[in-house]
């Protein structure tokens, strides 16, 4: 199989190189809403929450919509909509051209402007969940779909694709929460400010919950977090009057969010990939890969395409390039 349709992990490396410590403060709460949404998602699904961020709500009504009476989870909220608060619409009318649909000028829209920093970091998150996929299975056809080139972290793990697949996201995605946690080293204005805040210990423990009673615990944990970054996005791009962040133009329309909602690119292909390979029929999986690499470029696309609105057309990136460095978390242990 050509190798070449997938990705190497150099490549995921080729970032921006932006330190994460410099835009974590600011970035907190986006984790935080990140990481609560995720938990949400274990009874809640992703059209129910996402109606909700439609009706613009204030702290008081996303609380009361959502039936958030947990202390932890409020408090969430209210940080959240510190940061949600700051963003400037994109398209503005002119004051001087209220009445007039033709006029409009340009928000705050500079790529580095620091009210739009959370909006670039909630949507490199997104991206490098859907690399974190892509890179396991460039290594798996670089290994010839053996699956021994992976040693799961945890213990008894089944030697399925899936289950190793959702051994390396898992692990993969604590130690990305770990690269942008604070260090001891932070200073003491630092240290005030998160010790009014929920712990970066408590906040790993809701990372790391898997509900393991669930069927595919593995695929539903990797979905959750999936989705509860792209709830974080739309949620600030509606802040930002921008409602489809995710569609652009290829050889017609394609709106990627239908993709990583929808259930017949993860997980249903995941399952379909992986059973191929348990048993054997190789012809079948080169097809199933080719249909992954197809969708998931299309995520990809559509991600871009939000980064570029959200830096008026500032920020480019190749397919596999993410904005801050990795720390690594594509290497594979």
């Amino acid at each position: 199989m050509s190798q070449d349709i997938l990705i190497s992990t150099e490549s995921l490396e080729n970032t921006l190189l932006v330190d994460f410590n410099r835009v974590f403060v600011p970035c907190r709460p986006i984790l935080e809403m990140e990481v609560m949404s995720s938990i949400l998602m274990v009874n809640t699904n992703y059209s129910e929450m996402h109606k909700v961020v439609q009706h613009n709500p204030n702290p008081k009504d996303f609380c009361r919509l959502l039936q958030l009476k947990d202390e932890i989870f409020r408090d969430i909220v209210d940080r959240y909509f510190v940061v949600h608060n700051k963003l400037k619409p994109i398209g503005m009318r002119n004051r001087w051209q209220k009445t007039s649909q033709r006029h409009r000028r340009i928000g705050s829209v500079d790529a580095y402007t620091a009210s739009r920093v959370p909006l670039f970091f909630a949507l490199d998150r997104l991206k490098v969940k859907y690399l974190l996929i892509k890179n396991f299975f460039y290594q798996l056809t670089k290994h010839n779909f053996d699956l021994s080139f992976y040693t799961p972290l945890s213990e008894h793990v089944p030697p399925t694709t899936k289950a190793y697949l959702s051994d390396y996201y898992f692990h993969s995605s604590v130690r990305y929460f770990d690269l942008i946690s604070p260090r001891k080293t932070i200073s003491k204005n630092t240290r005030r400010l998160f010790s009014s805040r929920i712990s970066s210990d408590m906040l790993r423990i809701m990372l790391s919950y898997v509900h393991k009673e669930a069927p595919n615990s593995g695929i539903n944990y990797m979905m959750r977090g999936i989705k509860s970054s792209l709830f974080t996005c739309k949620f600030l791009f509606m802040k930002l009057d921008v409602t489809q962040p995710f569609v652009f133009t290829g050889d017609h329309m394609i709106d990627a969010e239908k993709i990583m909602v929808g259930s017949e690119f993860l997980p249903d292909l995941l399952e379909s990939i992986s059973d191929a390979l348990l048993k054997e029929k190789y012809d079948l999986s080169i097809d199933l890969f080719k249909a992954f690499d197809f969708m998931m470029s299309r995520v990809l696309l559509g991600i871009n395409n939000a980064i570029s609105i959200a830096s008026h057309q500032r920020i480019k990136l190749g397919l596999n390039e993410i904005q801050y460095s990795s720390g690594g978390i594509f290497q594979l242990e």
